[in-house]
């Protein structure tokens, strides 16, 4: 048991020289992804909503897996996520990031997709910020910068409430294409530039370790990535004359010799590197080049760490063929997991050939419009871009390499089910689109709303179900209510815990204007003594008071009484028990409350918690009546808190990656040790 009095770090850097049962003994959980993991199928995503370079200048943020831009990625909006697991992509990645926003519903939705999520911290605090900049006032040491972006990026979403990561999220990148930026032209100047750049690297990922640190992180950990141009780094000490190669290597030496770049860490970023980091890059370079100019290189110097694209696009290209490649040449070197194709709109904000890489138009029609920060944009309809070498749309043959069910792209620019009212009208519009597919999501989203739930292996008699909706053989909205909630089919399971919760998939100042309306009318509850754990994020704040004034009003109809103007749901357990904290801000819901937090003897810190039960477990009726089908009437004005806390996830490398859940050794019982010890002697340590 020695090795249990190491420090966290220590047993991170020695985790993939131990046995996995001395891991286990001394209080870690494993988490790897290695050879025989599913390959990364990514998207880019930046989906800016402008047609032209005009008020590029004047976005106000470029944060866009945040609440505000729900109507381009909810499914209640253009429903973006939704496209691209259709597509088959299982991983997006990301770009702007806004610390003081919350991501909780953009990683709950994109785990309800089946999506990964590649995050990153935006450009702004490593060269835009004046005054402030590490490129302009700290000489490239990016910590005092970066630690407080991180540490609120990790409170609101990125870590659940038990302090876990959200099992969404997979990679946190450093930078893009550092070697580009800080400093400008690092990578053809003198050796000052590579010098510089990786101690803007080496500070800024010291400074999100020591944001975990603070935050008591526990759990499978994510990994860090810092993604590369594929240019050739001349000033770089090695592989001056191969692309991206130079500026890996650069960054391995500064992470294992920070010293010899004028930075002293504060963590020992040599083992988190050696156990949490995955190198990625940037190309459009055509996948014939790949092996030859860069992989067998690559593999002879990391022999041991993965690496991917972040950004992959061979612009003109027929993509099948070319795409087809590159997942070959994947599928035959371990160390490379795939790419992220780049990219998923066109950037119409950028000007010249940067608008050469999107699959998706915007077309000239508009689904909606969005409040984003304070100012109105259009959610446009997308219009797919021809592939003119294969003779495909551009997302029909990106769907054909990557495995996907595809899309029906005349359906781009109808109003999805979840974006109609749930009442008569919002039925007549789905049934004017006379798609059977359509029908069957009206129809689950109506029994969601009724607390219900299809049964397992039941879809083919939904389908069943609403194909007779949209033959017209079956009555209207009224009827189909009362069959769904009156009658109450034994396709359906209807859940006796099924509560009154907001929903998310509607932008916060809908929620926040019912907040308004039922705190103002509420009785038997307080809107100013709510659990912070609650009242951190609007929309955990929204479950709190919707579900409390639906049991005040001894409601029986949900889709009257749960409804605000279109901001809730009566939602059963198995749908709001996959969104982040909701449970535990319920009436009659389990609220986790921190007790003790001990610094434990080998440096580790260990919290304890508390579960407390609330004392209602009403169920509320999930019976509707024909008759009531109408929306509540007029909302008051209120407002309500833009925050969160919360999440979860995992580790990606080849190799075991390890730090979870600590707990004493001798709290293991000795029978349990000895029924998991042969176990684990006898496992493969990959997937």
């Amino acid at each position: 048991l020695k090795p249990c009095l190491w420090t966290p770090i220590t047993l991170l850097a020695m985790a993939p020289m131990m046995h996995p049962a001395a891991l286990l003994v001394c209080g870690l959980v494993l988490a790897s992804q290695g050879v025989g993991a599913e390959l990364i199928k990514g998207i880019s995503y930046g989906p800016v909503p402008l047609k032209s370079v005009n008020g590029a200048s004047q976005l106000p943020q470029d944060d866009w897996f945040c609440d505000e831009a729900v109507p381009l990625w909810g499914r209640s909006g253009r429903g973006d996520l939704r496209i691209m697991k259709q597509l088959g992509a299982n991983m997006v990645r990301l770009y702007g990031n806004t610390a003081e926003n919350d991501h909780t519903n953009f990683l709950d939705e994109a785990s309800a997709e089946g999506l990964r999520v590649a995050a990153g911290m935006s450009d702004w605090p490593y060269y835009q910020k004046v005054p402030g900049s590490c490129l302009r006032d700290t000489n490239l040491n990016c910590f005092t910068q970066i630690k407080p972006l991180y540490a609120e990026n990790l409170q609101r979403g990125f870590l659940r409430p038990d302090g876990t990561y959200h099992p969404a999220l997979k990679y946190m990148n450093i930078l893009n294409e550092a070697d580009l930026k800080v400093p400008p032209g690092a990578d053809t100047g003198g050796p000052e530039g590579p010098i510089g750049m990786a101690r803007a690297l080496i500070s800024a990922f010291d400074a999100m370790l020591d944001a975990e640190a603070e935050a008591g992180v526990t759990g499978p950990l994510i990994n860090f990535t810092a993604t590369f141009s594929y240019a050739i780094c001349s000033a770089c000490s090695t592989f001056s004359g191969m692309p991206a190669l130079g500026q890996m290597a650069q960054l391995d030496d500064a992470m294992h010799h920070p010293e010899n770049y004028g930075y002293t860490p504060k963590h020992d970023i040599t083992a988190a590197y050696k156990a949490r980091f995955t190198h990625s890059f940037n190309t459009q370079n055509p996948a014939t080049d790949l092996q030859h100019q860069f992989l067998d290189h690559y593999i002879a110097r990391f022999p041991s760490t993965p690496v991917y694209i972040g950004e992959y696009h061979r612009a003109g290209a027929n993509q099948v063929d070319d795409l087809g490649t590159i997942m070959s040449v994947a599928e035959q070197n371990p160390l490379f997991l795939g790419i992220s194709f780049f990219q998923y709109q066109v950037a119409y904000w950028k000007a010249g050939t940067e608008r050469d890489f999107g699959m998706f138009a915007l077309g000239s029609d508009s689904l909606d419009t969005m409040t984003y920060f304070g100012k109105t944009f259009e959610v446009y309809c997308l219009e797919p871009q021809p592939d003119a070498a294969s003779g495909m749309e551009m997302p029909g043959a990106l769907a054909q390499v990557y495995g996907g069910a595809g899309l029906d792209f005349s359906a781009l620019c109808s109003r999805s089910a979840d974006a109609v009212a749930l009442n008569a009208d919002g039925y007549s519009e789905i049934l004017s689109q006379q798609s059977v597919s359509q029908m069957v999501a009206f129809i689950e989203r109506l029994i969601h709303h009724l607390g219900g739930t299809v049964k397992p292996g039941s879809q083919s008699t939904l389908q069943s179900f609403a194909q007779d909706y949209v033959d017209g053989t079956s009555g209207g909205f009224e009827e189909l209510a009362s069959a769904v909630g009156g009658s109450r089919p034994d396709w359906i399971n209807f859940d006796v815990h099924a509560k009154c919760v907001a929903r998310r998939d509607v932008q916060p100042e809908v929620i926040g204007k019912a907040l308004g309306w039922a705190c103002a009318q509420g009785t038997t509850f307080s809107c100013d003594d709510v659990p912070s754990q609650c009242k951190s994020n609007t929309y955990r704040l929204a479950d709190y008071v919707f579900s409390r004034y639906y049991e005040e009003l001894g409601a029986i109809n949900p889709l009257v009484d749960c409804s605000f103007q279109g901001a809730a749901i009566f939602a059963s357990s198995e749908v709001y028990g996959k969104w982040t904290g909701s449970a535990q801000c319920l009436d009659g819901g389990v609220v986790a409350m921190p007790t003790t937090t001990v610094p434990s003897g080998s440096g580790a810190v260990i919290t304890t918690t508390v579960a407390a039960s609330g004392t209602t477990d009403v169920a509320g009726s999930n019976s509707s009546r024909s008759d009531q089908h109408s929306d509540v009437t007029e909302l008051g004005t209120g407002t309500a808190t833009t925050t969160g806390t919360a999440k979860f996830l995992m580790s990606a490398a080849s190799r075991p990656v390890v730090a979870l859940s600590w707990f004493p050794a001798s709290l293991v019982p000795l029978h349990l040790l000895l029924l998991i010890l042969p176990v684990l002697a006898a496992a493969p340590l990959g997937l």
